[in-house]
């Protein structure tokens, strides 16, 4: 190799990579739109608590409408400080926000979810009667005051439901995961709130274990999510090769690097790594150069390529190396 490439000192800090305009765009209408969710949730809050001390089903929607206000604040937040530049103690910029942020929401599910199933199930075997009426002793359908309990519920399943779908489109086109798996629960959110209304009809009936069943089942539902959420949030946080949003599917951006790479006529051997940092990418290709063909402006060329291959990747380096057998055993991103 003719030239060696320069490398960058240790402590040197990142760039910040801008988003492009199209991003910026989508980035600002989401904020917007998350401050929207988070006014329309602090109402359903304070809806189900006007009406919340008739059913433990109904609670527990209140408990998890009050989690509900965690994963907007959280994105807002994440937002705000991955914007700030590296600095000397943070060199590598504040792009993992969004990764924490994920990783408490999806903590503070898990454990709401497993509160529920247990609350839940400690009244059922205790035997515990909720304090709603039923429509006999409320003088019938019409004079029972559950009515309002299932209107709270109705608004609180309406919320979700209208603001589901553009939140998921915002999550894919930033490949943001919290937003993604918070916008995805909408059909989960939809589920327990109509599960909830039938514990409070069943209260009305005068089938009372009706409504701690309902809470069991909405505290299994809310568990599910939650280690589901978990698993994927540790996974990033540990640099697990990155994966399609909202799949199991290996990125295939890996894969295109490496193809790119491999064509090259300078390169020998290459070995690509990527990992996520919040919504962005960063990696790195340790290369094993032919002799005495590569030049420093090899390395820069494909580097400029590399990363105008795909807007998520905020910093790839290119490293040779004289071999590449100490990396065998890692599969490529």
């Amino acid at each position: 190799m003719s030239d060696a490439p320069a490398t960058r000192p240790h402590s040197a800090r990142r760039q910040p990579n801008p988003l492009p305009e199209d991003k910026r765009v989508e980035l600002r209408s989401a904020c917007g739109l998350e401050w929207t969710t988070l006014a329309l949730r602090i109402t359903v809050v304070i809806a189900l608590y006007a009406v919340i001390g008739h059913s433990q089903a109904l609670a527990a929607i209140w408990l998890k409408s009050l989690w509900a206000l965690l994963p907007p604040i959280a994105f807002l937040a994440a937002v705000h400080i991955e914007s700030r530049p590296p600095t000397a103690r943070f060199p590598f910029g504040f792009y993992r926000a969004g990764s924490i942020g994920f990783l408490t929401a999806a903590l503070a599910l898990t454990a709401m979810g497993g509160y529920l199933v247990i609350a839940g199930a400690h009244s059922l075997i205790a035997g515990t009667k909720p304090g709603l009426m039923t429509f006999a002793a409320a003088g019938g359908p019409l004079q029972w005051p559950g009515w309002w309990l299932v209107a709270a519920l109705a608004y609180s399943v309406a919320v979700p439901f209208v603001l589901g779908r553009r939140r998921s489109a915002h999550a894919i086109a930033l490949h943001d995961k919290g937003l993604y798996a918070d916008a995805s629960m909408g059909h989960m959110n939809w589920v327990a709130g109509v599960i909830a209304i039938l514990g409070v009809l069943g209260l009305g009936l005068g089938i009372w274990w009706v409504d701690f069943m309902a809470t069991v089942i909405i505290g299994v539902h809310i568990t599910s999510q939650g280690l589901r959420h978990l698993r994927t949030a540790v996974c990033d946080l540990m640099d697990e090769i990155p994966r399609r949003i909202g799949s199991s599917e290996v990125d295939p951006l890996g894969a295109r690097i490496r193809a790119h790479l491999a064509d090259e006529a300078w390169v020998a051997d290459v070995h690509v790594r990527l990992r996520e940092e919040g919504r962005l990418l960063t990696g790195i290709a340790l290369i094993c150069p032919n002799e005495n063909q590569a030049t420093l402006a090899d390395f820069e060329s494909a580097r400029a390529t590399i990363v105008a291959m795909d807007w998520r990747l905020l910093d790839f380096q290119l490293v040779p190396v004289a071999r590449l057998d100490f990396a065998s055993s890692l599969p490529a991103a």
